[in-house]
């Protein structure tokens, strides 16, 4: 088994410097988690599918190799349109890059593998707030199902063989995150980012369509909070022995509510209007968060309209850089 440290890390909150392998390190939350874990001074190797083919275990073995943690964040995911259109492929993909990243572990014996969860892997009839006790008390269903069924049997299959392995497991359920480094498309992209898009390309005084009658409820939380939860998640010494925990930020918001907070931050006038004639997924999702504040002391700071702000702010500077 690799050592549980490289080498002591002086002046900073966390004791150990970690080599930290990341799957996904490309993607929206991977960039953020990767970020997060250079500010605390820990050693990352990044993992892209570019890089690493992560349909195939030995691939995956030889690229964690050495590594004290692994943290799985690699996805085929998107908003409720493109799931509902891809039900076949959000399973097998999901399924099996979950399943080789448990069989590398298992050959390379890291001391922690942290994988990502989803609220999908709630039952549809689950009460309110989703809170981690009820995660199997009925399958997902619906047009994110299969998705969440990919990811909770990763779950429950690395808590079964890396447990047995010596190897300490966390499963991490983020609620619906934005930020920095999503993709900004009206296709794949999460709920937010989406918004933004269509807000950004709306004509002074204009409207940009949000899909539903904006009634639709989510647990939106900024992407920045949930990835530093994250990193320090993976670098602690106490183990999780197969935690699984929610990292949203505890309050229902609307769909309304978010599109006019997009709205009032992009300014020039511009302003929702909403399209009954398409699909919102569930019709309510808030998750407690009070498990990950028990066990990581997590406490997301960022505010919505705060989050919306930066997360502006950075697409127009990143697109300006562009040009």
């Amino acid at each position: 088994m690799t050592c549980w440290a490289a080498k002591r890390l002086e002046g900073t909150e966390e004791d150990w410097v970690m080599q930290v392998a990341v799957t996904g390190a490309t993607g929206f939350l991977g960039r953020n988690v990767v970020l997060a874990l250079e500010r605390m001074g820990q050693s990352v190797k990044t993992i892209s599918r570019k890089e690493v083919d992560l349909l195939d275990a030995e691939s995956i073995a030889g690229a964690i190799e050495g590594a004290d943690v692994v943290i799985h964040l690699a996805a085929n995911v998107g908003g409720v349109g493109y799931l509902r259109e891809n039900l076949v492929a959000a399973f097998f993909d999901n399924f099996r890059m979950g399943l080789n990243v448990v069989n590398a572990c298992l050959q390379t014996r890291p001391r922690r593998l942290v994988l990502a969860g989803t609220p999908c892997s709630y039952a549809e009839n689950c009460k309110l707030p989703l809170t981690e006790s009820d995660l199997l008390t009925g399958l997902p269903s619906g047009d994110t199902g299969s998705y969440g069924l990919a990811k909770i049997s990763v779950s429950l299959a690395a808590n079964a063989l890396c447990l047995s392995a010596g190897i300490d497991v966390a499963t991490v359920i983020p609620s619906n995150l934005y930020g920095p480094y999503d993709r900004f498309n009206t296709t794949t992209s999460h709920v937010v980012a989406a918004l933004i898009t269509k807000a950004l390309s709306t004509p002074d005084n204009g409207s940009f369509s949000v899909w539903g009658d904006g009634k639709a409820t989510r647990d939106f939380v900024f992407v920045e909070d949930v990835a530093e939860a994250i990193a320090h998640s993976a670098v602690r010494e106490e183990p999780f022995q197969g935690a699984m925990f929610n990292l949203g930020k505890g309050v229902e918001t609307s769909i309304a509510e978010i599109a006019h907070t997009i709205a009032k931050v992009v300014g020039r006038g511009i302003s929702p209007s909403f399209d009954i004639t398409r699909p919102v997924g569930y019709s309510r999702r808030v998750s407690s968060i009070d498990l990950a504040s028990t066990l990581v002391g997590y406490r997301p700071k960022t505010s919505l309209e705060e989050g919306v702000a930066r997360t502006v702010a950075w697409l127009r500077d990143t697109e300006a850089n562009r040009t």
